[in-house]
């Protein structure tokens, strides 16, 4: 959703693309946080344009949780300011001045698997697919590491995450493991995907 001039609040237009996401977000009952992130055009300083870019994505949270999607399923607000803009100008481009919304991936880093945000609710299609996919591309990873001999990290984290993201899939819908084993197997995916990189 775009918003006005140096401005935070939504317009007629913006308050009905609030109303449908909202709507979407609440029918699809994901186990992911939802992510807002609010933008500027090029016009301003990097901070005053920190600030306007978090006020609008404050703007935009406020008003699901108004449309009653659940405060919990808020994941993070922040801001972009000017740093990542949609058109590459250094002028007042509307389209620059939005706010974004989507599903967060599980996680970005992993420290430890007890770090991952994830609850027995969580148990379900979604989940599972998600745990069968890692374990497809996990296992697609490591044997091509293997056959390169490259990157030895990567290749124990693909084996570790084809392993975990497997028992966890494995485990039937009320075993009280499932939501542990698949914690271990994001965390190991993520760690592999570090490892890439």
């Amino acid at each position: 959703m775009n918003f006005n001039f140096e401005s935070d609040q939504l317009d007629a237009e913006g308050r009905q693309q609030v109303a449908e996401i909202a709507e979407r977000l609440k029918a699809i009952n994901s186990y992911k946080p939802t992510v807002v992130v609010g933008y500027t055009d090029a016009v301003g300083s990097t901070g005053y344009n920190q600030g306007l870019g978090q006020r609008r994505a404050n703007t935009v949270a406020r008003a699901f949780i108004e449309a009653g999607v659940p405060v919990d399923e808020i994941g993070s607000i922040s801001s972009r300011g000017k740093s990542d803009l949609l058109i590459a100008v250094t002028t007042a481009d509307p389209r620059n001045r939005r706010v974004t919304v989507g599903l967060a991936e599980i996680l970005a880093a992993c420290r430890s698997y007890r770090d991952v945000q994830l609850t027995e609710a969580a148990v379900g299609d979604e989940l599972q697919n998600d745990l069968m996919q890692r374990v497809g591309e996990a296992s697609a990873r490591r044997t091509q590491l293997e056959g390169s001999r490259r990157n030895s990290p990567a290749f124990q984290m693909a084996g570790a995450a084809r392993e975990d993201c497997g028992k966890a899939a494995g485990l039937a819908t009320d075993s009280i493991r499932k939501v542990e084993y698949a914690k271990r197997g994001f965390c190991s995916y993520a760690r592999l995907e570090a490892a890439l990189k």
